[in-house]
């Protein structure tokens, strides 16, 4: 069943509020019929004591294209969101129906199509989404819904692929924002590292709604002694990879064990050159330690940098990123090497986070 918070009365659309009482939306219940602003047909309003009133496709309806099932965390959120931007005096629409795409996103604000996603998708869905709204010169929002509230500060994060398809911010410092509509809290995980699968080194902020401005505030980034702790958990989990890899069984075909041999490495005391945290380094689908191996034997082979690109011999993102911010970032690296290859783990991650402030610059 299809459940929506916006619909036909008398020809005219009417969304639920937060401002709405239980005895007001049921007196409307009684008076009027509704119908759905996107396939004209029949709904009901709900004004239940567990999820937030709503109105409800009729199960012998079926609705138009865009529409999916939702759960009362995302209704809440569209309330929530929508209250806010009521509060900020900002003209909002919910659940306006755009035929040419066939997308009816959660909310219209201005020139921006604000999605609250609650539940996994394929990220491929994500981006169809978005590339709909922007043919419709509509600026894409996608914000995670979530109950889960993290811990302030730096740690490691499971990050999943439909939701790092819903990064905002630039190329190089990426942001992932999420919504818990129970306490109207706005949840920033950004300063993204990627490690390896969905695993990221990521700094959670937390915003409480009364807080938030729009468009929507922008995380600060880290400072230096951040920057440490977050290369020292980028440390720890280089040195989990390495060890994983010393049972690895073919090691002819193993990349770790291959770039170890021909770059002359010691498995057991891999320099601490390797596995850094970078910005852009996340443009890499491939662990930090092995990238960075690549582009040493390159630069130990006398060959440009760029090599690893023109012959695709490292993973990218599959987003279709050009080259330019790839070779950026393979640069950024090869400056890093040439300075700090023989240095301890201080003296580089030093030199590393001047290079980062360098590009934050930017």
């Amino acid at each position: 069943m299809i459940h929506i918070l916006t619909a036909l009365v008398k020809g005219r659309l009417f969304t639920l509020q937060a401002y709405h009482t239980r005895q007001q939306l049921i007196q409307l219940r009684r008076d009027c019929t509704f119908q759905c602003p996107a396939c004209e047909a029949p709904v009901v309003l709900k004004v239940g004591t567990t999820k937030i009133p709503h109105f409800a496709h009729l199960q012998q309806f079926s609705c138009t294209p865009g529409s999916e099932p939702e759960t009362p965390l995302h209704l809440l959120g569209k309330s929530r969101l929508a209250s806010f931007f009521h509060v900020k005096k900002i003209p909002v629409h919910v659940e306006h129906y755009l035929p040419r795409i066939k997308q009816r996103p959660d909310l219209l604000a201005g020139n921006s199509a604000i999605e609250i996603q609650c539940s996994p998708l394929p990220a491929e869905q994500v981006i169809k989404r978005s590339q709909g709204y922007a043919k419709m010169g509509l600026h894409p929002v996608w914000i995670r819904g979530t109950e889960h509230i993290p811990a302030p500060g730096l740690g490691v994060f499971q990050i999943r692929p439909f939701e790092q398809a819903m990064f905002r911010g630039t190329q190089f410092h990426p942001h992932l924002l999420q919504f818990n509509p129970d306490h109207s809290l706005f949840v920033y995980y950004s300063n993204l590292f990627y490690i390896q699968g969905n695993r990221w080194v990521a700094k959670a902020s937390l915003l409480p709604m009364i807080e938030q401005v729009h468009p929507f505030a922008v995380p600060k980034k880290l400072n230096e002694t951040e920057y440490y702790q977050a290369a020292a958990l980028m440390r720890v989990e280089r040195n989990k990879y390495i060890r994983s890899q010393l049972f690895a069984k073919n090691r002819m075909r193993n990349p770790f064990w291959r770039l170890s041999y021909e770059l002359q490495l010691d498995r057991e005391a891999i320099p601490e050159i390797f596995g850094l945290p970078l910005t852009g380094g996340h443009l890499f689908l491939e662990p930090p330690l092995l990238w960075q191996m690549k582009a040493a034997l390159m630069i130990e082979c006398g060959k440009p940098v760029e090599t690893l690109l023109d012959e695709k011999l490292v993973k990218t993102a599959p987003s279709g990123i050009e080259n330019r911010p790839l070779l950026q970032v393979l640069s950024a690296y090869e400056t890093l090497y040439r300075n700090g290859r023989s240095m301890c783990f201080s003296e580089v991650v030093d030199i590393s986070y001047h290079l980062l402030a360098k590009a934050w610059e930017n």
